[in-house]
């Protein structure tokens, strides 16, 4: 009755342990991508997660007291915001705010008015919510 007794033991302890590698390997592919997420079969939205932070200039220069306030990603690319779509903008937001951006990206090379010509971005998000995050 022993032998029986442990092996049940052992066979619960490896279900927990696959249980568990299952879960942590859910949770690292839920999350592995979470700064960037596109849509692009369904309607085309990108969701974007990083700072609120002023956009860098062509020359590399930064002006912090007089900027144009756009989105950093998460792995260090920055965004444009164009927020004329949305109605009900978040006006408390500051400088580097965690906040995540959904609308549609148009790559830099796409984008055809001269506003945004000065600033080093990847592109401009014409956005639909955006939102302060953790």
């Amino acid at each position: 009755m022993n032998s029986y007794q442990t092996k049940g033991a052992k066979g619960g302890n490896v279900v927990w342990l696959v249980v568990l590698v299952v879960a942590v390997i859910f949770g690292f592919l839920l999350f592995k991508g979470w700064d960037k997420v596109v849509n692009e079969e369904i309607d085309k939205t990108t969701t974007i997660t990083g700072n609120f932070s002023c956009l860098p200039l062509k020359t590399g220069v930064v002006d912090e007291t007089d900027c144009t306030l756009g989105v950093k990603s998460r792995d260090g690319v920055f965004y444009a915001l164009d927020i004329s779509r949305i109605q009900d903008a978040n006006t408390d937001l500051k400088a580097d705010d965690t906040i995540a951006v959904t609308g549609f990206l148009y790559p830099i090379e796409e984008v055809t008015s001269d506003e945004w010509d000065e600033y080093n971005v990847a592109g401009v998000i014409k956005v639909n919510t955006l939102l302060r995050t953790r």
